[in-house]
Order: structure tokens, then C-alpha cells, then sequence
């Protein structure tokens, strides 16, 4: 099936209007991605040649894959040589999110066009097989994809990753790679990571601590994140229907915590609870005692003084799926404790 079929089909399916036809083909339909994955795709960078469609054509089938709606795209600025960014943002529950890019335009790029997305922006994939049929037939080149896996009660930690390190478990083809560490090591309070290999290679391994990264401190979440870049290799379209294969293959002691990782990973939630607690600790230490004086200055009542404050909505750096998810205030009166201690 040619890509420009596969367009036709999905804009037809969703009222989108067709593109221009493209005379590239692709291969074999993708296989089913299993039930039990359990890595997920957090970035995604992918370059092409100029397809025969608009911006907003392009942006129309980029939202048939994700969830929410209202897709939409803005001009601001360039990137990566590119001169034109067409920043892209979904509406998800009445809120606008950002979830990537598009680039194209600029003398050093031959006529290329660049699709990027967030780790937010792969969030809200729910058809990974169709964005990747779409790439085939767009004759894409994959230049980074991140795959991470979550373990949310620490079944796998920093510390288990230097073990590994030690014993040799990430050497493989009898090379050892170079290592790295960063943060907070000496109290562990404000968050570790650990570098296993060079990005620049094409290959590197973060794990980190990604509930402390939120400030949350007391958080036990880690992250063993792979991050795969085309320098002297071609990142497979399978790569990203088969997260789980290419995660456990990147290194040999990763294959291991493919078994290990927790069945359900809400980290849109967790990631959610940990934003919205760290925002009301940082409200209460920076604008605390104004709101006491306010009280105190103009005998207003407490229910008053918080309506004329309130602004309704959501706040962009607080991810509304979790939200909407369910937030108990117990829930948030423990997070506001685990930011004072």
C-alpha cells in the first residue's frame, strides 16, 4: 500500500482532507504489538524528504494517531538548522498541551522535513502502528528514539544499575563502555543519574531518578532510558512497534528488567501527582505570608480570599490526564509534608 492510500484511507476515516499522491511504497503490514510490552517510547526524532502535502495536511495525520483532538500547529522560530518550527500542540480536556514539532525550510537541509516528539508528545500516541506505517511510506529516517521503562516502587534502582556496571553487565562484543555519573550522590536528596555509553555514538543509557527529578523526595520511581541515535546505524521501523525487544537488546543487562517491570505503568498520573504537589509547596513558600497578611490585613474569610486568587483551569506544566485520572486531598497533603521535610 502506497503511503498516499494510507493517507486517503485515514483521512476518510476522520474527514481529513487527502494529500497529493507519492510514489513510495512500503512493505509487509506491521505486526500487532504485544499486550504484555511494558517499554514505552519517550522521544521520538525522524527526518524526510518533502512530502507533497501542506504543514497543516501533515499536522492533520500526525493527530489521527494521537489521542484528544483539535490538533494544531505554531510558526516560532527554527530548529536544528531548520529554518521554520511549527511547534505542535494538542487539546486535551479543554487544555492545550505541547507534544513536538515539525521543521522544515533552511539551505543546509535539501528540501528535509523533521517530526518531533516529547516524551508528553509520545504520551499521547495511542497508534503507534499507524505512525509508523506513515513514516515508511514517507521514505523516513529514524535519528533518535528514547525507550524507557518505569519501575515506580524502586524494584530496580541507581545502585542496581552501578552493580551491573561493575560485574561487566553492559559490556558487550568484549567493549566496556564509559560511564558517568550526576546529582546529588553524597545524599541522594535531590536525585542521581547514571551514564552508561555516549549519545554521540549513537547509544547511551540513562537511569535516573525521575521522582526526585519532579521533587518529589521521597519517591521511590527510577528510569532505565535508552536513548538510540543514527550515528554509524539504522534505528529499525520496528523499533518502534517492538519497544521491548530493542530496550532488552540495547545492552545485555538490560533484557533482565524487561521481565521485571511493573505490568501497569501510570506514570502519566504519578508524574501528575508530583507536579501539582511540588507547585502548591513553592506557592505556599514564595506567596505564603502575603496571602496571611491579606487574611489578617483585611479580615477576609479564607473561602474569599482563595475565589479572588483562583484562576480556573489547568496549569501547563501540570499534565491533565492525571488529573482528570483522580486526586485525593490526603494524596496531596502527603506530598505537601515530603517538600517541607
Amino acid at each position: 500500500m502506497s503511503a498516499h492510500s494510507w493517507m486517503l484511507r485515514r483521512s476518510e476515516a476522520r474527514g481529513a482532507a487527502a494529500p497529493s499522491p507519492r510514489p513510495v511504497t512500503r512493505g509487509e503490514s506491521t505486526p500487532p504489538s504485544s499486550d504484555t510490552q511494558k517499554a514505552k517510547i519517550d522521544w521520538l526524532n525522524a527526518t524526510f524528504p518533502a512530502p507533497q502535502m501542506t504543514v497543516a495536511g501533515m499536522v492533520a495525520f500526525i493527530g489521527t494517531c494521537c489521542t484528544g483532538s483539535g490538533i494544531s500547529a505554531k510558526l516560532d522560530g527554527g530548529l536544528f538548522g531548520f529554518s521554520e518550527r511549527h511547534r505542535l500542540f494538542l487539546h486535551l480536556d479543554g487544555t492545550q498541551v505541547e507534544i513536538g514539532a515539525l521543521a522544515l525550510g533552511g539551505e543546509s537541509q535539501s528540501g528535509k522535513w523533521l517530526l518531533q516528539l516529547t516524551g508528553k508528545g509520545c504520551g499521547v500516541v495511542e497508534d503507534w502502528p499507524s505512525l509508523r506505517e506513515l513514516l515508511e511510506g514517507l521514505g523516513a529516517t529514524i535519528t533518535r528514539l528514547d525507550l524507557a521503562l518505569d519501575f515506580l516502587e524502586g524494584e530496580h534502582t541507581v545502585d542496581d544499575a552501578m552493580d551491573m556496571l561493575e560485574d561487566g553487565q553492559f559490556t558487550s562484543n568484549g567493549r566496556t563502555p564509559s560511564s558517568m555519573q550526576m546529582g546529588d550522590w553524597h545524599k541522594g536528596r535531590d536525585g542521581r543519574t547514571l551514564y552508561v555509553g555516549k549519545a554521540k555514538n549513537g547509544k547511551m543509557l540513562r537511569v535516573y531518578e525521575k521522582g526526585k527529578q519532579l521533587q518529589s523526595v521521597n519517591s521511590e520511581w527510577v528510569r532505565f532510558e535508552v536513548q538510540l541515535g543514527n550515528r554509524d546505524r539504522v534505528i529499525p521501523f520496528d523499533a518502534i512497534t517492538e519497544p521491548d525487544r530493542f530496550f532488552a537488546g540495547a545492552y545485555p543487562a538490560l533484557e533482565a528488567l524487561i521481565e521485571a517491570a511493573a505490568e501497569t505503568i501510570p506514570t502519566t498520573q504519578t508524574e501528575t501527582l508530583t507536579s501539582l504537589g511540588h507547585l502548591l509547596h513553592h506557592m505556599r513558600r514564595c506567596y505564603g505570608k502575603a496571602l496571611h497578611q491579606a487574611q489578617e490585613t483585611c479580615a477576609v474569610q479564607p473561602t474569599e480570599l482563595i475565589e479572588e486568587m483562583r484562576v480556573i483551569g489547568i496549569p501547563r506544566r501540570v499534565d491533565p490526564a492525571g488529573v482528570v485520572a483522580g486526586l485525593e486531598w490526603p494524596q496531596l497533603q502527603a506530598q505537601l509534608r515530603s517538600y517541607a521535610t
